[in-house]
């Protein structure tokens, strides 16, 4: 309220609909007491996505209130898709299966939420457990080849919806099928305010042309690009995807090493590696030539491609990916190494300034799977 006109920038992240259900599944998101279901005192994944629209409008209503609407930039985007595993509290995933892994990994092979190892029974083939609770804390998980959102890179862990508001800037009601990424949004930040993202070595590219085109524009390039043979996309975006959770690697399991798995030239997706999502018991399979999918008319990617059809989009994605490789630094992942001094500090007596050696055999204790008691709220 007190910004007098200055520019600034909200960074606004939700936990409401990415909380985990285990142990317990029936309190398995954040919501508040308005929001939750006066009959069971829990909130569901309705009510955490509900509140989660709500404090969005009320940032909507007070950018009106200051009279900067049309000053102001709005981007609404998620980062990931959903937690397949966690069932009845990870959304949807909409057209986008993954069928080709439901049919292409072991049946017996089975997803549990997080924390949970799978205990199958003969009645129960799909049983997990929460270790040291099991009679407590069991329920039935996924079959590996339906677990392809979160912490995959299929479809539905890579189509997002984003939704941009500017008014007098972006027509409203205008949509778009060009391939963007969040690796977009401070390269596309910069170039609005007048810096040059190629400066900074961004990853991503400034799409500003994609958002204040007009929509008869719009549907006109897009109309033609659907057109195009199959020739001209050598020379579209192109994507990569990463992930661990490989059999071999310089890491320690479950972790293995990070690769990328999978990359998108236009329309195309090549798979490198399939596997489902997490660490679950089914093996990254290596796939030469690569596994191929119009993900634009096969959003399920259900319908490989023949890859004799695609040779020149292939030995283009090969050569993309390799170059792309070259450009990585490597080092070594801080979650893995679970240093305790970058641990979010929680403690309000030091304003929230903790010491890391204050704590570090709680939170080894805790790492380790012990539960222990804190002095402090």
């Amino acid at each position: 309220d007190n910004g007098n006109g200055r520019p600034f920038l909200l960074y606004l992240p939700f936990s409401h609909v990415h909380q985990l259900c285990a142990p317990q599944q029936d309190a398995c998101q954040w919501a508040g007491p308005a929001f939750t279901s006066p009959s069971t005192g829990n909130a569901t994944f309705d009510d955490a996505v509900e509140e989660m629209d709500w404090i969005a409008g009320k940032v909507l209503d007070k950018i009106d209130d200051l009279q900067i609407t049309n000053d102001t930039i709005v981007i609404f985007t998620s980062d990931n898709g959903p937690w397949v595993a966690e069932q009845s509290c990870s959304g949807s995933k909409g057209p986008f299966d993954g069928k080709w892994l439901q049919y292409n990994v072991d049946e017996k092979c089975t997803a549990c939420p997080h924390d949970y190892v799978p205990s199958p029974t003969a009645e129960r083939p799909r049983r997990c457990v929460f270790p040291g609770k099991e009679e407590v804390f069991n329920l039935d998980g996924v079959h590996c080849g339906d677990d392809t959102g979160l912490g995959g890179v299929w479809e539905s862990n890579l189509r997002m919806p984003a939704l941009v508001r500017w008014p007098g800037k972006i027509e409203a009601g205008s949509e778009t099928m060009e391939m963007v990424s969040t690796l977009d949004v401070l390269p596309t930040i910069l170039s609005i305010v007048g810096i040059d993202p190629a400066s900074a070595n961004l990853d991503g590219v400034d799409i500003s042309n994609i958002l204040f085109q007009s929509r008869r524009d719009r549907n006109e390039h897009e109309n033609k690009k659907t057109k195009r043979i199959d020739e001209e996309l050598l020379q579209d975006r192109i994507l990569f995807f990463w992930r661990d959770g490989f059999k071999n690697g310089p890491l320690p399991q479950p972790f293995g090493r990070f690769d990328v798995v999978a990359a998108k030239l236009g329309k195309i997706k090549a798979w490198f590696y399939t596997k489902s999502a997490h660490y679950n018991a089914d093996e990254e399979v290596f796939h030469d030539p690569p596994l191929l999918f119009n993900v634009i008319d096969d959003p399920a990617e259900a319908y490989p491609l023949n890859p004799d059809d695609y040779e020149d989009i292939i030995q283009e994605v090969k050569r993309r990916v390799a170059e792309h490789k070259l450009t990585v630094d490597w080092v070594t992942p801080l979650t893995v190494a679970r240093d305790p001094k970058y641990i979010p500090c929680v403690d309000k007596r030091t304003n929230c300034r903790t010491h890391a050696y204050e704590y570090e055999e709680e939170y080894t204790q805790i790492l380790d799977g012990n539960k222990v008691s804190s002095s402090t709220e």
